[in-house]
């Protein structure tokens, strides 16, 4: 996202009492939605027989929120952040409509691209808000408050979602959040009608058009690897081609310069925080269907293990919250090394247990092992991007925040699902799967090491 909220000489505008209740609605919002579809997309694949598609029903929302997040930043320079944020409400509620109504897996995959376009610009808010609105004590406290908002949907989203459409059907989970949507919107959009004004309208409108086509270059040049990758034949090499080369020419706009060679300071923050999104944002894309072929779990169970993590995720917040408090910014990188090293640990026992190698019940404490990591060492390496970014940057740190994590999560799934349609048998497809998402997880904790010598006097 390009300066949306940049901080001017002038005072801001008080904030609303309701603001910090908006931004966890509007996070709430988004994760039942994501809860939801991670427990039913093998059914909907299944119904709709369209397995050879199943990484793109992730992929195409993931690679459309990241455009989202850069239009609501454009927006919200331009009409502000209650137009953005409405606009955004309306794409999403089309999205689950069309969703719900979807007679192939095709059209499903078009109307998870359309969720994707709300979604971003709904998440990309609460970045943008904190880094500019909240004092640095309190951004620790918020970021967990946040990931709180996962907590609810973590702990009956995916066991709703599974009883739905175990007793009815998966379209009743995408139709069930469209009323939830209309009671929000309004808590969600009145605290943000205050807008903060840009010290050079121009400057910032040549910058805003310039990320904005960067962005959707990235979405569609990521979106060509993910369809390279699916395709076995000489279209899909000359996709994998093109596709490289146009996510290594859009990121050189949209992310500080030196980022994949994880460069010391923030750009190898926004790696190490995407990479982890990686893992085990990547892994869970897949793991549902996962359990449910290899191992034979229902819908049910498998919603079950997705709820124990998002409930540790937010825990894993929580306590690193209070390491913050209590020990301040000398700690984070050791938080960090312990956080993703939990990852990289629970992500290798999960899929030896989802394998086979160990036993099934070896799942539920991994899986738990993984997110809590996230829950510490995530949310450490983005409090370190954003000690690492000028006051003047916040609101574009707020986009790279967001869209690093769409944009390496959507690789994850891509990569996932391709192995899906192209490997046979389909334990075989799980087994690479795996190694992938496993690979991201080691590479964040040993590249931890650029964040200390970033952070050092």
């Amino acid at each position: 996202m390009s300066g949306t909220l940049i901080p001017e000489a002038l005072p801001l505008p008080a904030v609303p009492r309701t603001l910090s209740l908006g931004l966890v609605l509007v996070v709430l919002i988004v994760a039942f939605e994501s809860m939801a579809v991670s427990t039913v997309l093998p059914r909907v694949a299944e119904q709709l027989s369209g397995l050879a598609l199943y990484g793109w029903a992730s992929s195409a929302f993931l690679l459309s929120s990241l455009f989202g997040a850069v239009l609501g930043g454009v927006l919200a320079d331009r009409r502000g952040l209650a137009f953005g944020a409405v606009l955004a409400l309306v794409l999403f509620a089309a999205g689950l409509l069309v969703g719900a109504a979807s007679p192939t897996m095709l059209v499903f995959v078009l109307a998870r691209l359309l969720q994707g376009l709300g979604a971003g610009g709904l998440a990309a808010l609460p970045w943008a808000v904190i880094s500019t609105r909240y004092p640095p004590a309190a951004r620790a406290r918020m970021l967990a408050a946040i990931s709180s908002a996962w907590l609810l949907p973590a702990l009956v989203g995916p066991l709703i979602a599974s009883v739905m459409a175990d007793q009815w059907s998966w379209r009743v989970v995408f139709w069930g959040l469209v009323p939830l949507l209309a009671l929000s919107a309004p808590l969600c959009v009145l605290p943000l009608r205050v807008r903060v004004r840009q010290p050079s309208e121009g400057k910032a409108a040549r910058s805003n058009r310039r990320v904005l086509w960067a962005a959707l270059a990235l979405s569609v040049s990521a979106g060509a690897l993910v369809e390279g990758l699916r395709r076995a034949d000489a279209l899909g090499l000359l996709l994998g081609v093109a596709g490289v080369l146009g996510v290594g020419l859009s990121t050189r706009t949209l992310f500080p310069a030196g980022m994949w060679r994880f460069a010391g300071g923030l750009p190898s923050a926004l790696m190490v925080r995407g990479l982890a999104a990686f893992a085990v944002m990547g892994t869970t894309s897949f793991l549902p269907l996962a359990l449910n072929e290899l191992r034979g779990l229902s819908l049910t169970g498998a919603g079950i293990i997705l709820s124990l993590g998002g409930v540790t995720w937010t825990l894993g917040s929580w306590i690193q919250a209070r390491l913050e408090d209590a020990h301040g910014e000398a700690s984070r990188p050791l938080r960090i090394r312990a956080g993703l090293g939990g990852v990289a640990v629970g992500v290798a026992l999960t899929a030896l247990g989802v394998l086979g190698v160990l036993p099934l019940w070896v799942v539920y404490p991994a899986w738990v092992l993984a997110c809590l990591g996230m829950g510490v060492g995530y949310t450490s390496t983005s409090l370190f991007a954003m000690s690492s970014a000028s006051p003047e940057g916040a609101g574009q740190l707020s986009g790279q925040l967001a869209n690093i994590e769409s944009l390496m999560v959507a690789l994850a799934a891509g990569i996932g699902g391709a192995l899906i349609a192209r490997v046979r048998p389909l334990d075989g497809a799980f087994t690479l799967a795996f190694a992938v998402t496993l690979l991201g997880a080691v590479l964040a904790l040993v590249m931890v090491g650029r964040l200390r010598r970033a952070s050092g006097p």
